[in-house]
């Protein structure tokens, strides 16, 4: 019978070695936190515009602005590159708009935005139509307002389709709707 001995176990990272796992590390999240800022830096204006979809008034575009950044940080390290950027924004922006509406449990409101639009470069004959736009997409239900966002952003049906979760024909469907439904709204 053999005699069970206990041996030490010798820490992973020993003191000499401690250095140089606190550079790697540090490294490591300064190259993360530079890439995160140039994805923001490239997306900031899409964030936006989901934002003001769901949002009533700068503040609120504000806190969803927040909110989104954060939990896009919280993320990003598990982001596995499976869908285009632009998708995984898109979603995390959404499900942070419409989670923080749950939240607050609030129903969107017709009432009218008094929010200057910078992201646009465009007339102030255009501005006013954009704006009234979004006031008319502001009265639509919270999927409704998601796929006419996507749209508009000139994401095709099979993009929306993996965004949203929906099927592809079950998109071209609903934004038919949406669009017809847009028109009725415009008319009143």
């Amino acid at each position: 019978m053999k005699k069970k001995v206990k041996k030490e176990i010798m820490p992973f990272v020993t003191f000499c070695n401690f250095g140089r796992l606190i550079d790697k590390t540090t490294f490591k999240f300064m190259n993360l936190k530079s890439e995160f800022t140039e994805i923001i830096e490239n997306y900031k204006a899409v964030i936006y515009k989901v934002c003001y979809v769901y949002a009533q008034d700068k503040e609120e575009i504000n806190d969803y602005y927040q909110e989104i950044l954060i939990n896009l940080w919280n993320s990003y390290p598990k982001f596995r590159g499976e869908s285009k950027i632009s998708t995984w924004i898109y979603k995390v922006s959404l499900n942070t708009c419409i989670t923080f509406i749950r939240k607050k449990k609030r129903k969107p409101s017709t009432t009218p935005l008094s929010i200057d639009i910078t992201l646009f470069e465009e007339s102030e004959t255009n501005k006013q139509e954009i704006e009234e736009l979004y006031k008319l997409i502001n009265r639509l239900e919270k999927m409704e307002k998601t796929l006419i966002l996507l749209w508009l952003e000139e994401k095709n049906y099979d993009e929306i389709a993996e965004i949203t979760g929906l099927t592809r024909s079950n998109v071209a469907v609903k934004l038919m709707r949406i669009k017809n439904k847009l028109k009725e709204l415009s008319n009143e």
